[in-house]
């Protein structure tokens, strides 16, 4: 396996805190293992379904075989049919009749959902409601379990040539190729406010479709967008235009890379990974209904420290970054190899003052993964401001 696999995207042994009652008395902490963080947790449903798909796979990036098989079957999303495209929504009905309430919303042709029983008018499934500012029902990415017609199921067979894995926790994206994942990218997905709690990424499996191209937002312009859900879409790093009118400035967003930012959309790097990918080799390479499928950060679930025997590549010239990999297209002309180390020596001299390189993601020091995995700390809460949303929710906005 590449190195650029770095043991950063590993998900450890996660925790789960239940806090006892009492002002007295101590947390007790369950060490849970990686498979009981799945984007079906804290469903009523959890484990009944016994098969290997979106829902029951653990969020584990290790796991090649799992996840390349979930990427390649046959997705389960609703379809209205003519007149209707991937920017249509149906409600999630409380009770398998029309007049009841709603409990989410999810999209057509391109939100998968699971399906948990199916009948001859109505099948009750589960989704990440895939609700935005002008959805019939707000109820801000959260995972539901309700009714659909039976009438608008429809099985898409995705592409077969590869898939595309984003984790919310890690801020990366895997892309998978042959069975085997290829190449790692930094992105940042959806960055809730007060204001604008819809801003958060939905979680779920979803399939590329519309080729979109460069959109403006505000003033920034992003290129080689794809859409995936109804106004979100995979697309570069943002970047605004320079005085000239012709010059681009990637500066204000590219610095964001690896953290939440975006505005729902799911931004990737510009720069090449070793492997020469980055968000416009997915634009060239692009395959409608290529699978991609979103990891909900769930609280608890921890990002693994990399062993101190894990090497890591700086020049010997001193360019002020370290690597994955000892070729980087961080220096394309360089013919030489980088100098290896160890992760245990990053933070000594005269490693401690580099900066990572943004085009081969290399592994985050040490303090950097112990401050996100106090934020994701088993009891906490990582969004509040989406919490403090979501206790209006669901709720109706238009008839």
């Amino acid at each position: 396996m590449k190195k650029i696999i770095c043991l950063l995207s590993v998900l450890m042994l996660s925790m789960l805190a239940a806090c006892a009652s009492g002002e007295n008395d101590l947390s007790v902490v369950e060490i849970l293992p990686a498979s009981a963080f799945t984007p079906a947790k804290g469903s009523p449903y959890e484990g009944t379904d016994d098969s290997l798909n979106y829902w029951t796979l653990p969020m584990d990036i290790t796991d090649e075989a799992a996840v390349w098989e979930v990427l390649m079957q046959p997705v389960t999303v609703l379809d209205r049919g003519k007149g209707y495209s991937e920017k249509s929504q149906i409600v999630v009905r409380s009770e398998p009749d029309s007049k009841s309430a709603g409990v989410g919303t999810v999209t057509c042709i391109t939100q998968g959902v699971h399906v948990l029983e199916e009948g001859e008018e109505w099948t009750l499934i589960e989704c990440y409601s895939s609700s935005f500012h002008d959805s019939p029902i707000l109820n801000w990415n959260k995972l539901v379990q309700g009714y659909v017609p039976t009438k608008y199921l429809k099985t898409t067979v995705p592409n077969q040539k590869y898939g595309i894995v984003v984790d919310k926790l890690t801020q990366r994206l895997y892309l998978f190729m042959d069975g085997k994942l290829f190449s790692t990218l930094l992105v940042s997905t959806g960055l809730s406010n007060a204001k604008q709690p819809y801003n958060e990424t939905r979680s779920g499996e979803f399939l590329l479709t519309s080729a979109v191209g460069t959109f403006k937002s505000d003033n920034l312009r992003c290129g080689y967008a794809i859409r995936f859900n109804d106004g979100d879409l995979l697309h570069e790093v943002p970047y605004t235009l320079m005085r000239d009118g012709k010059s681009k400035d990637y500066k204000k967003c590219e610095a964001k890379l690896g953290t939440k930012a975006s505005h729902g959309c799911i931004r990737v790097q510009r720069k090449k990974t070793p492997e020469g990918v980055n968000m416009y080799w997915l634009w060239e390479n692009r395959v409608k209904n290529t699978k991609m499928l979103i990891w909900e950060d769930w609280q608890g679930r921890q990002i693994t420290v990399p062993p101190d025997d894990m090497l890591l590549y700086a020049d010997d010239g001193n360019d002020g970054t370290y690597h994955s990999q000892d070729h980087c297209y961080a220096d394309s002309s360089r013919t030489e190899p980088y100098a290896a180390f160890t992760y245990a020596e990053l933070d000594t001299e005269p490693y401690a003052g580099l900066t990572r390189c943004q085009y081969c993601t290399p592994a985050l020091r040490k303090a950097e993964i112990e401050a996100i995995n106090e934020v994701y700390a088993p009891g906490g809460d990582h969004d509040p401001v989406l919490t403090e949303a979501l206790k209006t929710c669901p709720r109706k906005l238009k008839k």
